[in-house]
């Protein structure tokens, strides 16, 4: 019995199955990932939540403020001497006032020259006009027998003639040589006083600059006394500033002045007055020069100013009425932030004066306005505010 064995499908026959399982596969998968997509959940966006900012204000109101402006300066006497020898001579004696820091009165011995030789200078000057009145007292003898002669011969002369049978030119020289001799003394007596240094005022030895021994002549250097009834400062002020002073005159006094030391802190200080406007600036920085004196009697309870002192001036310039006094921090260029009912408000003021420590507002503010003092890193006009709870029962209660 033949048997015949089965035939093989051919090779395309299955080529077209694969590809039709491979086009099922991909199909399903389609259909599949369009069904997920449109059955997946939509989010729906909300808008973004707005928050107000937590802000600190403060209730502003007008007044009547200073303007205080500041200034530098070096304290100097209000006068300043060198003493001089008048008088050639031995330095003999020197006073223990005469010493660099030292105070003295007006008329104090200051210093003193031997004056043996001035002595005897004068009794010699004495001597001659003791002499010149001896003369001319002999010679007016010789006046009267001259007239008595001239009475009983009764010459008929001329006047040039009879002035000289009277001897006047004799009467003239002896009263010139009296003159001349009284001269001699005065120079010799004041010669005898000049060795003698007095102190031409109440004041303080800058320096001294002769010892006993030494050997001076006229207008040596003896030293240098400085006043000390006042002080002078001369403050370095922008020219701008000028306005804000008030000068003496017309029955007025200059703005009072608070000086201390300008490496001190904020304290006791000597009060004086604006003394007048000097008439060059700095040559350094090209600033006003203020004139200041500081009486003696105000460094009572203070440290006492030195001479050449760096020291610190603020003025009490002049008042302005109605004005806005606020911390430079609340003031932004020439704008401030407000709290307006819950909303941020930025408005623009009037700046009148600008320091350190605070600034004058004239208009653009109203009573009882809330200055923002909190600082608002990216302020928009109308952003909403939150006042902190401590800052809002504050203002409640004023």
């Amino acid at each position: 019995m033949n048997t015949t064995p089965p035939s093989k499908p051919p090779i395309f026959k299955r080529r077209w199955v694969q590809a039709g399982i491979a086009a099922g596969v991909l199909l399903a998968g389609f259909i599949g990932s369009e069904i997920l997509v449109n059955t997946a959940p939509k989010a729906t966006r909300k808008p973004p939540e707005k928050t107000a900012r937590l802000v600190t204000t403060e209730k502003v109101s007008p007044g009547a403020h200073a303007v205080s402006l500041t200034g530098y300066g070096i304290v100097q006497a209000k006068q300043q001497v060198n003493m001089q020898a008048r008088v050639s001579g031995t330095v003999q004696r020197v006073s223990p006032k005469f010493v660099p820091g030292n105070r003295f009165s007006k008329g104090d011995v200051l210093l003193e020259i031997d004056n043996t030789d001035y002595r005897i200078e004068l009794q010699t000057a004495q001597a001659t006009l003791a002499q010149a009145k001896a003369s001319l007292m002999s010679e007016q003898g010789n006046q009267v027998v001259a007239q008595s002669d001239f009475d009983l011969l009764k010459l008929d002369v001329n006047e040039r003639e009879k002035a000289l049978i009277l001897r006047q030119p004799q009467l003239l020289a002896a009263q010139a040589n009296v003159q001349s001799a009284q001269a001699a003394v005065e120079r010799a007596r004041v010669n005898l006083e000049r060795t003698v240094l007095r102190a031409p005022f109440d004041g303080i030895v800058v320096s001294r600059e002769a010892s006993v021994g030494a050997q001076v002549s006229a207008a040596s250097n003896l030293g240098v006394l400085a006043s000390g009834d006042a002080f002078w400062i001369s403050v370095a002020v922008p020219q701008a500033d000028l306005k804000w002073i008030e000068f003496p005159g017309s029955g007025k006094q200059g703005s009072e002045v608070c000086v201390a030391d300008a490496s001190a802190g904020n304290g006791n200080c000597h009060k004086g007055r604006v003394l007048s406007l000097q008439s060059s600036v700095q040559d350094s920085g090209r600033q006003a020069q203020v004139l200041v004196e500081i009486p003696r009697s105000a460094q009572k309870g203070v440290q006492p100013l030195l001479l050449s002192q760096y020291v610190k001036a603020e003025f009490k310039g002049i008042t302005l009425n109605t004005v806005f006094k606020l911390d430079p921090s609340l003031v932004h260029g020439n704008e401030v932030w407000l709290n307006q009912n819950g909303k941020l408000e930025i408005r623009p003021v009037d700046v009148v004066f600008r320091s350190s420590d605070y600034v004058l507002v004239a208009s653009g503010l109203n009573e009882s306005d809330e200055v923002v003092s909190s600082n608002l890193g990216s302020p928009v006009a109308g952003m909403a505010l939150r006042i902190r709870a401590d800052n809002a029962a504050e203002t409640k209660g004023q």
